[in-house]
């Protein structure tokens, strides 16, 4: 039962998660000196309440937090907390990252103006 559960996880979250004419964007994904072009959702509106500002108080600069959510079966390899990913030009740091049923969703930093 485990690896058919596991292969039926893995055929929904590309038929329908990771599908690019559903929910996803193809992106360009660099990380660990490797470059992907693969689906990625990102969801700029669940962290709105957790924009600040910049720590060492530069004007109009602010830290905005991003989810992204990535297959690992794309990625084939989660990212670690505290290193930079660029994803569609845009550099963030990771804060969180976590592996559930093939499903990479990192929490991560980008500054904003």
């Amino acid at each position: 039962m485990g690896k058919g559960f596991k292969e039926q996880v893995k055929r929904d979250l590309a038929a329908v998660f990771f599908n690019v004419e559903e929910h996803a964007d193809e992106l360009a994904v660099e990380y660990n000196g490797k470059r992907y072009n693969i689906p990625v959702v990102i969801d700029n509106d669940s962290n709105k309440d957790r924009v600040q500002t910049m720590r060492d108080n530069a004007d109009g600069v602010f830290i905005t937090v991003v989810t992204a959510y990535l297959s690992f079966y794309d990625l084939k390899i989660l990212p670690r907390k505290e290193t930079k990913i660029l994803i569609d030009n845009t550099e963030y740091l990771i804060q969180r990252a976590s592996l559930d049923a093939g499903n990479i969703t990192l929490d991560m930093e980008v500054l904003d103006e």
